[in-house]
């Protein structure tokens, strides 16, 4: 069986599908299905863990003559798995350059797009940061690359085909006190500021290149923030959403905060024991709990529509964003397996699905004239199963699917 998509981005054109699938990064033809580019990731933890270890021990070894090899530390039983995938996943501006992370070494991987070569993707730069990098974006004329990592702190690097800096030169260019979670790069009136969702709830809207300057937060989360996206239609509205059983609408430029978009009834009966704390948790007026996946928003005919991913659930939610940024529900689309991701491309969305079977690992769904999302069958969607590369023999060997409502705070009292 195929092991699902964990990350799927498109182009503009909606001719290429973008995927990431544990430590691998494939694009394919939306035409026919054809894998037209392909890379693997071929560090290895092992390496990884040994060469730092080594590194970071000849210091302390410098004045011994005791040339035995150090023992590099193994985890202890009950530690958690070190995986080895692409966490991240973003098209540059100008659609040049794919650009990932990955948890191997914690480096961003900076690819060039190339369309007349057989391979349609070529690593060009492989940047190693201090901290693992946990989501990026890139500034509006696609020169630099801004990296977020878990540890709160944000950095900026050149997207270009230089070597790489030893990461011990790397400084970060603003900081929170808690796991950052998410980033992008807006722009107001031709400036550029640097907008951050973290564990805590916060929002913050930095100024850019002056990082050091917070122009201001947006309070109006509960729990953690982990998808921030600005509309194209309207660069001064930012969606934000997380661990809440809503969605925020702002004007992140002035601070003021627009609606709430209520989502528990719609995605309430998709939710099941996979959405309930922890046992110890638990307490007598539980909920079974929300974690927001992917936001994306996309003009189709004359409407705007907002769609909605909730972790671990096989529903879709559609909002139509009114001109005076009213929100209306429009549809709650019934999938037959749980979503990973999804991305729009051409009037369609497409759908990693998680499934155990030897049955398509992506769906897709095509707009009618009313706006209203159906099941599109299409050769195209085998082709794209049978081209993906990553076999696994069940789903003890999956990778992490879905990892969101980890960020989520708990509390023994």
């Amino acid at each position: 069986m195929k092991h699902p998509f964990q990350k799927l981005t498109s182009d503009k054109s909606g001719e290429h599908l973008f995927a990431t699938v544990k430590n691998s990064l494939l694009v394919f033809r939306l035409t026919d299905g054809a894998l037209i580019g392909s890379w693997t990731d071929d560090v290895k933890l092992q390496d990884v863990q040994e060469n730092k270890f080594k590194k970071d021990e000849q210091p302390a070894k410098k004045a011994k003559t005791n040339k035995k090899e150090p023992k590099v530390p193994v985890p202890g039983p009950g530690a958690p798995p070190i995986y080895n995938y692409i966490r991240s996943l973003t098209l540059s501006r100008n659609e040049k350059y794919i650009i990932g992370t990955t948890d191997s070494d914690k480096a961003a991987v900076i690819f060039k797009i190339d369309h007349s070569q057989e391979n349609c993707i070529s690593l060009v730069k492989r940047q190693v940061f201090p901290k693992r990098p946990c989501a990026i974006a890139t500034t509006f004329d696609d020169s630099q690359l801004i990296v977020a990592d878990k540890f709160g702190d944000v950095y900026n690097i050149l997207i270009d085909d230089n070597e790489p800096v030893d990461e011990k030169t790397l400084q970060p260019i603003l900081g929170h006190v808690s796991m950052l979670s998410d980033v992008l790069v807006a722009k107001h009136e031709g400036k550029q500021y640097i907008l951050t969702g973290d564990r805590d709830e916060h929002i913050r809207v930095t100024n850019f290149p002056k990082s050091y300057v917070a122009k201001q937060w947006l309070f109006g989360h509960r729990e953690f923030v982990s998808s921030l996206h600005i509309p194209d239609f309207n660069n001064d509205i930012l969606i934000s959403g997380g661990g809440d059983d809503f969605l925020v609408l702002w004007n992140w430029y002035t601070g003021e905060k627009l609606t709430d978009i209520e989502l528990r009834e719609f995605v309430e009966p998709f939710l099941n024991d996979n959405h309930l704390p922890p046992e110890r948790f638990r307490t007598e007026d539980l909920k079974k709990e929300i974690s927001i996946t992917k936001l994306e928003t996309f003009r189709q005919g004359e409407q705007d529509i907002l769609a909605v991913l909730c972790e671990q659930t096989n529903c879709l939610l559609t909002f139509v964003i009114g001109t005076d940024m009213s929100i209306t529900h429009k549809q709650t689309l019934t999938t037959e397996s749980t979503l990973v991701d999804f991305t729009f491309a051409n009037g369609k969305i497409y759908a990693a699905l998680d499934v155990e079977s030897d049955s398509s690992i992506v769906a897709v769904y095509e707009f009618d004239d009313a706006n209203t999302l159906h099941p599109r069958e299409t050769n195209v969607l085998n082709h794209i199963t049978d081209a993906s590369p990553c076999e696994v023999d069940g789903r003890d060997h999956f990778y992490p699917l879905y990892y969101i409502n980890s960020l989520r705070k708990r509390s023994d009292h």
